[in-house]
């Protein structure tokens, strides 16, 4: 069972944690409690640490940078139990109406894995940080300089 942890902001991770990392490839909108409501992206993410596995959910609400983070109940699992945990992750994120993509990460190049380590939102230590949502907030403010300047020239 996932249950939402709120002390989680982000999943960084290096390359070599990383085991497994499913995308989804829709953005339904969803209301998650705490958060505005919006389009969102899911990411199922599977980490190797010292003592086992461990599989994460992240929902990223693009339009409010801000995030959902869902963790296991169990922890440090075996790899057949983390099999398992990830197969229940999947079938959660599907019960909101994701489409989710496997990215294959173990076999993807080097050169593919850095990059997504520093684009998507799941790898950030805050979604605020999110290269993408600084451009938004600042097209935002252009946006809104723009307007003012145009109707104070009435």
């Amino acid at each position: 069972m996932f249950n939402i942890d709120e002390r989680y902001r982000g999943l960084p991770a290096s390359r070599e944690q990383v085991i497994a990392l499913h995308t989804s490839l829709n953005s339904p909108h969803l209301f998650i409690p705490g958060k505005p409501a919006g389009p969102a992206q899911a990411f199922i993410l599977g980490l190797r640490g010292s003592t086992g596995f461990a599989t994460f959910i992240y929902l990223y609400l693009s339009e409010a940078a801000e995030c959902a983070v869902y963790v296991s109940g169990k922890r440090n699992t075996s790899f057949e139990e983390y099999l398992g945990e990830e197969a229940e992750a999947l079938a959660f994120v599907e019960s909101m109406g994701f489409m989710m993509d496997n990215s294959n990460w173990r076999s993807m190049a080097q050169a593919t894995q850095e990059e997504l380590l520093k684009t998507l939102p799941v790898f950030f230590r805050d979604p605020k940080q999110v290269p993408a949502v600084a451009k938004k907030v600042e097209e935002k403010k252009n946006a809104a300089a723009t307007l003012g300047r145009f109707l104070a020239a009435f």
